[in-house]
């Protein structure tokens, strides 16, 4: 990757950032930095790699009210909406599965470098997938929506939850064998002046304490377009274990 080109998916990411005004610039990208509570143990906040699969029964007892036991392969078979969050073991990270690396017309500029992945495409778009620490200050108990809510309004207290949206992503092993999708809220600002045009959607997991953030930009709206619709078949969350 040239020097220009290098130099050009940190600005787009730079000003990707801006829009969230809380969320940290690195030297690879953006990532969501989030309180940990203090006297909190555990790993270092700042750093986020997915967790090993532990071991689990076939049939899973959910952590929420209203929300029978299922077999696994039910959870794993149909969509993860917000309302179904508590199927979610409290033990998991939950990750993502990608094939964008390979795709054509995109390059990775890093892959789970401290839990992000960074990819340009040839279009000039930057795409983030990332994990975030446990955010337990901003979790609203049995509720993934709200938490995600809550999780915007901590990055930026003027994103309402009026002016979000939902998105879909992928919900299977990995992008190739996705039957189902799982919920996500998303936040979009189309493209003015120098401002490039973005998307930040984010799932907050009431029962992990954990988030995943996929942010895309692009220098304009059509592109923005096309690049959602390419990363939609290359990107899944990865069902618990």
């Amino acid at each position: 990757m040239g020097e220009h080109t290098v130099a050009a998916w940190r600005v787009r990411l730079l000003l990707t950032c801006a829009l969230l005004g809380s969320l940290a610039v690195l030297v690879t990208g953006c990532r969501i930095e989030v309180p940990v509570p203090p006297g909190a143990g555990g790993q270092d906040p700042t750093v986020t790699v997915p967790a090993a699969p532990l071991p689990s029964s076939p049939v899973a007892d959910p952590a929420g009210p209203g929300l029978p036991p299922l077999p696994r392969s039910e959870i794993v078979g149909n969509d993860m909406t917000f309302d179904r969050g508590g199927y979610i073991e409290p033990a998991e990270k939950v990750a993502f599965s990608e094939t964008l690396s390979r795709a054509p017309g995109w390059t990775p500029a890093g892959l789970l470098v401290q839990g992000e992945s960074v990819y340009v495409s040839d279009a000039g778009c930057t795409v983030s997938l990332s994990h975030t620490p446990r955010q337990g200050p901003l979790l609203v108990s049995g509720d993934d929506r709200a938490s995600t809510e809550a999780l915007f309004r901590y990055l930026d207290p003027s994103i309402l939850p009026e002016y979000l949206e939902g998105s879909t992503w992928l919900w299977g092993e990995s992008p190739g064998n996705a039957t189902a999708s799982v919920e996500f809220l998303a936040y979009r600002q189309e493209a003015a002046a120098e401002t490039p045009a973005s998307v930040v959607s984010l799932r907050l997991f009431h029962t992990t304490g954990t988030a995943l953030a996929f942010i895309v930009s692009c220098p304009r709206d059509e592109l923005l377009t096309a690049a959602l619709s390419d990363l939609r078949n290359h990107v899944s969350v990865v069902p618990p274990r």
